[in-house]
C-alpha cells in the first residue's frame, strides 16, 4: 500500500473521530467553534486529494480539474459556515455548483482518456438522469418549499449535481471490474446528493423537524467527499 494512501486513510479515521463533536456543537447554532471545525473537516478531503496527486508521477489534466472541485468545496463551506445570511448561502452554493461542474468535467476528461472510443454519453447514463431529475422535481411539487423565487435556481443546483451522480456513477461502475475500490466514487457522489437533499430541505423550510437533518447533512456531506477523495488513488493509477 502506497504511504500517501495510508496517510489519507489516517486522515479518514481522523475524520471520522470528530464527526461527532462536530454533530453535536452544531446543534448550538453557528459560531467561531463551528466554522473552525467545520474548515478542519473540510481541509481533510482537499488534503487527500493533493495526496492522491503526489502518488503518482504522471499526472492528467482530469486530476487538477478533480482537485479543483474539492477546492470549490473548501470555500463554498466557508461561506455556508460564516453565517445564515441568505447572501452567504446563494454565493457557497454558487461555490459548490462551481464544485459539481468540476466533477462533471473531470469525471468526463476520466472517461475519455480511460475509455477513448466511448462517447461523453451513453444511455445508462441518460437513463439515470432522467431519473434523479424527476426526483428532484417530485420532491419540489410534493414538499411545497418556501422562498417561491429561488425555486428556478434550486432546481437547476439538483439538475447539475444530478448530473455529476450520474458521471461518477458511469466512471465508477465501468471501472469496477479493474479497480473496487473505484465504488467509492459513485457511493461518494450518492452521499453528496443526499446531503445536499438535507441542506435544501433545512434552507427552504420543507420539513417540520429540521434538527435531525443537521448530523446526517454533515455526515453525508464530509463523508461523501472524502470518498470521493480517496477514490482518486485508484483512478489515477490508469
Amino acid at each position: 500500500m502506497h504511504p500517501l494512501l495510508i496517510a489519507s486513510l489516517v486522515l479518514s479515521g481522523i475524520m471520522v473521530l470528530v464527526m461527532p463533536y462536530y454533530c453535536k456543537i452544531t446543534f448550538d447554532g453557528q459560531s467561531k467553534k463551528t466554522l473552525t471545525v467545520k474548515m478542519f473537516l473540510s481541509s481533510l478531503f482537499v488534503l487527500t486529494a493533493i495526496l492522491s496527486l503526489f502518488s503518482v508521477k504522471a499526472r492528467h489534466g482530469y486530476m487538477y480539474v478533480m482537485l479543483l472541485g474539492f477546492v470549490m468545496g473548501f470555500v463554498g463551506d466557508y461561506l455556508l459556515g460564516r453565517s445564515d445570511h441568505l447572501r452567504d448561502f446563494l454565493i457557497g452554493t454558487g461555490f459548490f455548483a462551481a464544485g459539481h461542474l468540476s466533477y462533471i468535467v473531470a469525471f468526463s476528461l476520466a472517461m475519455r482518456h480511460l475509455y477513448p472510443a466511448i462517447g461523453w454519453w451513453n444511455g445508462a447514463e441518460a437513463g439515470l438522469y432522467i431519473v434523479l431529475v424527476c426526483a428532484v422535481a417530485l420532491v419540489l411539487v410534493l414538499k411545497k418549499p418556501k422562498f417561491h423565487k429561488l425555486l428556478v435556481i434550486l432546481f437547476v443546483y439538483f439538475m447539475l449535481i444530478a448530473l455529476m451522480v450520474t458521471k461518477a456513477a458511469g466512471l465508477g461502475m465501468r471501472m469496477l471490474g479493474e479497480a473496487p475500490a473505484l465504488a467509492m466514487l459513485p457511493i461518494g457522489a450518492a452521499l453528496f446528493l443526499g446531503s445536499d437533499y438535507m441542506l435544501g430541505m433545512m434552507h427552504f423550510k420543507m420539513h417540520a423537524r429540521t434538527l435531525p437533518y443537521k448530523s446526517a447533512c454533515s455526515a453525508f456531506y464530509f463523508f461523501g467527499q472524502q470518498l470521493i477523495a480517496l477514490s482518486m488513488f485508484s483512478l489515477i493509477q490508469y
